[in-house]
């Protein structure tokens, strides 16, 4: 077996995904909040493969019409590595007093996913990204998927 840090999480993340998977098929999945676009919230994306996005990340809500009969939300993830098609957006969380996590933040365009509400952890710091970031992150979003 291999020393990779994803083989050592991989177990934890199989049976926290095999409970999620057993409340499911007897019906008794019903945590489905209702988020706004721009709400900022912790998201476990589980272990993935290559590069794509794994582990617990903060992500911004792009849906513009959840409601709580939805099952999924598509959201843009975030991190504080700065990289290829990483929209820099400063220290957001700073306004809500959050120095926990008082770092640069940038958006992974590349990463835009669609998540099942149940990755979505229940301790979310409520806050949004300011209207003036959501319209420039509208822009990049338009300009790396349309050219």
């Amino acid at each position: 077996m291999s020393n990779h840090i994803k083989f050592f999480k991989l177990v934890n993340w199989l049976e926290k995904e095999s409970i999620l998977f057993k409340k499911e098929s007897d019906g008794k999945v019903s945590n489905k909040p209702n988020f706004k676009r721009g709400e900022i919230i912790k998201v476990d994306f589980g272990i993935n493969l290559g590069s794509e996005l794994s582990n617990t990340h903060f992500a911004i809500v792009l849906n513009n019409d959840d409601n709580n009969n939805v099952d999924n939300l598509t959201v843009i993830p975030l991190t504080s590595k700065p990289g290829y098609k990483r929209f820099y957006l400063g220290d957001i969380f700073k306004p809500f007093g959050k120095q926990k996590y008082n770092k640069d933040t940038y958006a992974l365009i590349t990463q835009i996913t669609t998540i099942s509400k149940t990755k979505i952890f229940k301790d979310n710091i409520k806050c949004y990204c300011d209207k003036t970031i959501l319209k420039k992150l509208n822009k990049e979003i338009i300009d790396f998927l349309t050219k």
